[in-house]
C-alpha cells in the first residue's frame, strides 16, 4: 500500500499536477479578488455572484486535474503527457562494450550477445545509453517502444524512430516518419540514406557516432599478392649461359 502510494506522488510529482493546482487557486484567487471590484459597478450583487463563482472554480477543479494527468503546457503548446514505464530488464541488443561477465548489470540486457566481429558499430554519446557501443549486423530498429531491439527512453524520439540496415557492405539509416525527424550530420534525411565513418547520428536530442571497421584486405588475400624469390644459385643453374651473362657475347666454337 505504501509503494503505490509513493509511486502516485512520484508520478503527481512527474505529471506536474501538484504545481497546475497552485496556479489554478491562485488564479481562483485573483479571480475573486477582481470581483469584489467589478461586480458593484456592473450592478451585481456581490456575494451573490462571488458564491456562484466560487460553486464553479470547485467543481472545475476536478476537470482542471484530470487534464493536468494527460496533458501539459509547453512553450510549444499543450501536449500530451506520455505515460512513463519501468523497465527492469531491456530488450536491447546487448552492446559490444558491456562487461557483463564481471557483475553488476548481468540482468540489464536479455538477449544473447552478438559476436565481436561487426563492421559497422555506432556509439551513443547523449542520452540513457550514453557510453555503449552497439554493433549493427542485422536490421535494426530504433525507438521508445519496447519493441524496438534499441529502444531509447526519451520522450523526443518516437515509438519507431529510424531503422538501421546493412546491405553489402555498406550501412544505411531510414527515417521511419517519426515526429522530430533523423538528421545526419546535421541535414535532415528523407527514405534511405547511406552512413558512412564518422557520421553523425542523431534522433533529436539524442546522439550516436558511426564507425565502420574495415576487415580484410582490398583486393583479395595478401598472400596471393606476395612475390617468392628462390634461392639465386638455384635461379643462376636454371638460366641458360647467355641469361646467366648477359654481358658476354656468343663466341663461335673452335676446335
Amino acid at each position: 500500500m505504501q509503494s503505490r502510494l509513493r509511486s502516485f506522488l512520484r508520478e503527481l510529482k512527474r505529471r506536474k499536477i501538484l504545481n497546475t493546482c497552485i496556479y489554478y487557486v491562485l488564479f481562483c484567487w485573483v479571480l475573486i479578488q477582481v470581483g469584489e471590484i467589478l461586480l458593484p459597478t456592473i450592478g451585481f450583487e456581490v456575494e451573490t455572484s462571488l458564491r456562484a463563482l466560487l460553486t464553479v472554480e470547485i467543481l472545475l477543479f476536478p476537470l482542471v486535474f484530470i487534464f493536468a494527468w494527460y496533458f501539459q503546457i509547453s512553450p510549444g503548446g499543450i501536449v500530451r503527457t506520455t505515460h512513463f514505464v519501468e523497465r527492469r530488464v531491456l530488450q536491447n541488443i546487448a552492446p559490444i562494450n558491456d562487461q557483463r561477465q564481471s557483475g553488476g548489470v548481468t540482468n540489464y540486457f536479455s538477449n544473447q550477445r552478438d559476436e565481436d566481429d561487426h563492421r559497422w558499430t555506432i556509439s551513443a554519446e547523449t542520452g540513457p545509453l550514453t557510453g555503449l557501443s552497439f554493433g549493427i549486423s542485422q536490421p535494426v530498429e530504433l525507438g521508445r517502444s519496447l519493441d524496438c531491439a534499441l529502444a531509447i527512453v526519451s520522450p523526443h524520439v518516437s515509438r519507431h524512430h529510424a531503422r538501421l540496415e546493412v546491405d553489402g557492405h555498406q550501412l544505411f539509416v531510414e527515417d521511419l516518419k517519426s515526429a522530430n525527424g533523423t538528421v545526419v550530420n546535421g541535414k535532415p534525411i528523407e527514405g534511405r540514406h547511406a552512413l558512412h565513418h564518422e557520421d553523425e547520428l542523431r534522433l533529436h536530442d539524442i546522439i550516436f557516432r558511426v564507425t565502420e571497421r574495415y576487415t580484410g584486405v582490398p583486393g583479395g588475400n595478401a598472400l596471393s599478392q606476395t612475390t617468392f624469390i628462390e634461392n639465386p644459385e638455384d635461379a643462376q643453374r636454371m638460366l641458360s649461359p647467355t641469361e646467366a651473362h648477359p654481358g658476354v657475347a656468343d663466341r663461335p666454337r673452335s676446335d
